[in-house]
């Protein structure tokens, strides 16, 4: 290969380089520049829709809240057309919808359209709502089957407090109990605060010398606070 020593020589050869090329590289970063461009349109676009559905999807369920007898048509039709996230959430407040009016084989049909369709992030909601209204229909052993689906630990002690709803439900008093322990001690490890409710229960089915639930609560609830307090001051 011939060496280029001589500067014009360099100049010349680049100069006939860019008249061959210049089309392609131009097309190139024209191409380049338009599919950023497309792609922050097509970002804008996706965003701009998901607010919108979003914003439906408020107004369906605020519909059925103050209106029901208007609402509960508007929110099925609603399912109807979304098979998505949004179909989901609006199944949620359906099931309960359904749940208050004591139409529990409708409520969990919405319950179960709610997990097949709202992916990972709805899936634990509608498998413990789900769980709930089995019992309610006295399908205990489904509604512990249910409960056994939801693997994240995020909703670990909502599973164990409603597995131990069932059990009391199903005439399983030391399973119940049992469940409500585990719930509360989950609220513990994980440093959240203990309900009311829960205590509520496992004070209801607990065994002589048992230590009272609303102790355990009082001193762990007290200890978040001090912490938390703690945390606030030294920010």
């Amino acid at each position: 290969m011939d060496v280029l020593t001589d500067d014009h020589e360099r100049e010349q050869v680049v100069r006939k380089w860019w008249h061959e090329n210049w089309k392609p590289i131009a097309l190139g970063v024209v191409i380049a520049l338009g599919g950023l461009v497309g792609f922050r349109q097509y970002q804008a676009y996706t965003l701009e829709k998901a607010q919108q559905q979003s914003y439906e999807l408020y107004q369906l369920q605020y519909k059925l809240a103050v209106s029901p007898s208007d609402g509960k048509d508007a929110a099925e039709k609603y399912l109807s057309e979304h098979k998505d996230i949004y179909g989901a959430l609006m199944a949620l407040d359906l099931a309960a919808y359904e749940v208050g009016q004591k139409n529990f084989e409708q409520a969990a049909s919405h319950a179960l359209f709610a997990g097949e369709n709202g992916g990972e992030l709805v899936a634990p909601a509608a498998s413990l709502s789900l769980a709930r209204i089995q019992g309610q229909l006295k399908q205990y052993d489904d509604a512990v089957k249910t409960l056994d689906k939801i693997s994240s630990e995020a909703y670990a002690a909502e599973k164990a407090e409603v597995k131990g709803d069932v059990l009391l439900q199903k005439g399983d008093k030391d399973g119940a109990r049992a469940a409500y322990k585990q719930a509360m001690q989950l609220c513990v490890d994980k440093k959240v605060q203990i309900s009311p409710l829960l205590v509520m229960k496992l004070d209801d089915v607990a065994k002589e010398g048992d230590v009272p639930a609303y102790v355990t609560a009082r001193e762990h609830n007290l200890s978040l606070n001090s912490l938390q307090g703690d945390s606030a001051e030294a920010k």
